[in-house]
């Protein structure tokens, strides 16, 4: 059941939907912007901003609302310009964006605020500072109207993709382009998760993708055939993904694998909007209405039911109450741990011929598509199943484990798990009475072995114990004094004692040892780490996952000694090579710091002011890593200051040779949209036209850094010459 608490109605198409502290906002294609309150759902404040202006379509994405700061941003039919508007105390535009050439048809706040985003028919995604909607960067061009942009939760990637059906990943926090995409299909909506190295995507044509980041290719790809998706949010700590479509069936999609988990029919078609707060779930629709659903609806019922392993209660209640409910990690972990043992009771049965029974049995767990067809898959197989458990009660153990050879699938079954038991007990039981007589008690254990020296899997340790019984016992010794080193040598040099329980358990204990080293790392005590990684290096079966382990930590260590002495240069350099770094409280500090420094300088650059700018980035300055994130910001601060000395303008300098001053800028930066749009607005385009080169979008490589590019009386640029940095 789908837990609708409560509707809301809006005029038009719901292109907009979120809360703050007290409110509902919305706005539809008619760019009407209401307030609901929170608590009565009654409507509080409403604005039409514009009655002449034609309506955005009903599926438009031209519309943005804040996470937490009560603004909305948008953009208009036709128009190159949008506008912020804020809803509180009243609503009212705060802001205007005018650096698109072209239509806004995309817009986008990061999850904390900080940046908004839009991008536009010309193909351009730019980036505001979310502080005063002043230009931050643009992002290289894609090659048609911008259909999807998402940001990452750490507000340090942002994806766009195009009607163009190519895609691109860009590095805010390096203004650095991390991957081209290639898609067969229109990307409507997208999100980023699993600490930002995987990107789910969903298409117009009904495709659900996986991404991944770091290796730069889709890694799955799923149909849902016939269906136009257009929005998609991530549930249940991303366990899972919600898509919505121009249909009326909301689909519930597991990240694991990319696989359809569940669909609830809806009472309208075509979701425009989706957002997830405070585990409610605001649904728009195209008609206007915006359903509000629970999503922990029942929550506390299905716990308790739980608690009781009553699974068909559990089934009942997700029918009946709550379809979300299946998505609760309590729910996924009780059925993965209770499968097993269903499963093998349903086989057992399904081999009895009791099929009622066994359809009963795993009842509980047909929700889940991949239970469902490995339950349908022993129903095909009852033949084999029965064979098996024939051969095991007449004790034809030979038959039985041939059976398991041809089909794999019988060792999940109960009575494996005690013939496997019965092999168990009889080696342990032959091998104590060799050890007490070798001689004496030979026959006794000749007799246990004998139903399993035909066993081709079984032959040869049964025959190996018999004649070498010695170097069990020896195995045994080093085992039980906890001599691991010992053992696993031993181990090596005689494969058959492999084979044995006591092996198993000794891997148990070197699983559980790199487990002590996992929780040294993870509480920063990486000499303790080191040390252990020393003890599981000797342990052979561990020492390739241990020298690996140990040499992450070094990495570690490093990485923590040059961020203690500023090695600046050294450590955003590991921080770009290691992706296992960004986890340490250093990495955090290392960035947070250079932001810190970041906005200080955008505020300098934001008015013209290109030496404060640098000054304020100096330690930065002449580190690789970040050349073209202080390139970007320079280039704001040059472009500002060209605006402050337009022709004309109070307070400019006078004897700008202009011509001169947009080929510093086109050496450096090309002639992008921005110095053209500049030109055009102060009255120099023809300056601008009769410079004859296009220039290098990244000539700012090889040129000097220069406090301005203005070029007053025909003087050459001076070199950036370093001073204090300047605080606010």
């Amino acid at each position: 059941m789908f837990p609708v608490k409560s509707s809301l109605k809006l005029v038009g198409s719901v292109l907009g939907v979120a809360t703050d502290k007290d409110s509902i906002i919305c706005m539809d294609n008619f760019y009407n912007i209401s307030t609901f309150s929170k608590e009565n759902k009654v409507i509080d404040k409403v604005l039409q901003l514009s009655k002449e202006v034609e309506p955005l379509h009903h599926f438009s994405k031209a519309v943005a609302i804040s996470y937490t700061t009560s603004k909305i941003a948008m953009g208009f039919v036709k128009a190159t310009k949008g506008v912020v508007v804020t809803t509180t105390p009243e609503i009212a535009p705060i802001a205007q964006l005018t650096w698109q050439k072209l239509a806004i048809s995309k817009a986008a706040f990061s999850h904390e605020d900080d940046y908004l985003a839009t991008g536009g028919e010309d193909g351009r995604v730019l980036l505001y500072s979310a502080d005063n909607y002043q230009l931050v960067l643009s992002m290289p061009p894609l090659p048609d109207y911008i259909s999807s942009i998402a940001f990452s939760q750490d507000e340090r990637l942002v994806f766009a993709g195009c009607f163009g059906k190519s895609a691109m990943i860009f590095d805010v926090v390096k203004n650095d382009l991390v991957a081209t995409i290639k898609t067969e299909s229109l990307i409507e909506d997208a999100f980023f998760y699993a600490d930002n190295t995987r990107l789910f995507c969903v298409t117009k044509e009904g495709q659900t993708l996986i991404y991944d980041v770091l290796e730069q290719k889709f890694i799955k790809e799923n149909l849902l055939k016939g269906a136009w998706l257009t929005r998609c949010r991530p549930i249940a700590g991303e366990e899972f993904a919600l898509v919505g479509a121009k249909d009326k069936q909301l689909r519930i999609i597991d990240l694991s694998d990319n696989t359809l988990s569940d669909s609830i029919a809806l009472e309208h078609s075509g979701i425009t909007t989706m957002r997830v707060e405070d585990n409610l779930l605001y649904l728009g629709f195209s008609d206007g209405t915006i359903d509000i659903a629970d999503l922990n609806e029942a929550k506390e019922e299905m716990l308790e039911l739980l608690n009781n392993n009553d699974l068909k209660g559990a089934l009942g209640l997700i029918q009946s109450k709550n379809i979300f409910l299946q998505t609760l990690k309590e729910y996924r972990t009780k059925l993965e741990t209770l499968w097993k043992e269903m499963l093998a009771k349903a086989i057992d049965l399904l081999a009895k011929d009791q099929l009622q029974e066994a359809t009963a049995v795993v009842e509980p767990f047909m929700l889940d598509q991949r239970k469902r067809e490995e339950f349908d898959y022993y129903w095909q197989q009852k033949e084999a199943v029965a064979k098996f458990m024939d051969a095991i009660e007449a004790k034809n153990y030979m038959e039985a484990y041939k059976l398991v050879e041809q089909n794999a699938y019988l060792k999940e079954t109960v009575a494996y798990a005690k013939l496997e038991e019965t092999w168990e007990k009889s080696f342990e039981v032959s091998k104590r009475l060799l050890f007490q007589d070798p001689q004496g008690n030979l026959v006794k254990a000749q007799d246990l072995l004998r139903p399993f020296v035909t066993v081709k899997s079984k032959k040869d340790v049964a025959m190996t114990l018999l004649r070498n019984s010695d170097k069990f016992v020896q195995a045994d010794k080093e085992y039980k004094a906890k001599n691991f080193v010992e053992y696993f040598k031993l181990c090596d040099r005689l494969p058959f004692l492999k084979e044995t329980l006591i092996y198993r358990s000794a891997m148990l204990i070197g699983d559980q040892i790199a487990q002590r080293v996992n929780a040294c790392e993870n509480q920063n005590d990486y000499t303790k780490a080191l040390e252990i990684c020393k003890l599981l290096a000797s342990m052979s079966p561990f020492k390739t996952l241990a020298d690996e382990k140990a040499k992450t930590i070094q990495i570690k260590l490093d990485f923590a000694q040059a961020c203690k002495e500023r090695k600046l240069a050294d450590a955003f350099k590991m921080a770009e090579t290691y992706f296992e770094l960004r986890s340490m409280p250093e990495y955090k500090k290392l960035y947070d710091d250079f932001k810190r420094y970041e906005k200080i300088a955008f505020g300098f650059a934001a008015t013209g002011n290109g030496k404060a700018t640098l000054d304020n980035l100096k330690d930065y300055l002449y580190i690789e890593y970040w050349r073209d994130k202080i390139a970007a910001i320079l280039k704001i601060a040059y472009l500002s200051e060209f605006m402050l000395n337009a022709p004309g303008k109070e307070g400019a300098q006078p004897d700008i040779c202009w011509k001169e001053t947009f080929q510093y800028y086109i050496e450096r930066y090309g002639k992008d949209e921005e110095i053209k749009k500049l030109a055009n607005e102060i009255g120099l385009q023809d300056v601008l036209d009769s410079i004859p080169f296009d220039g290098n979008p990244k000539g700012y490589l090889t040129t000097i850094v220069a406090d301005s590019l203005l070029c007053i009386d025909n003087q050459p640029l001076h070199q950036h010459e370093e001073n204090d940095r300047e605080e606010q």
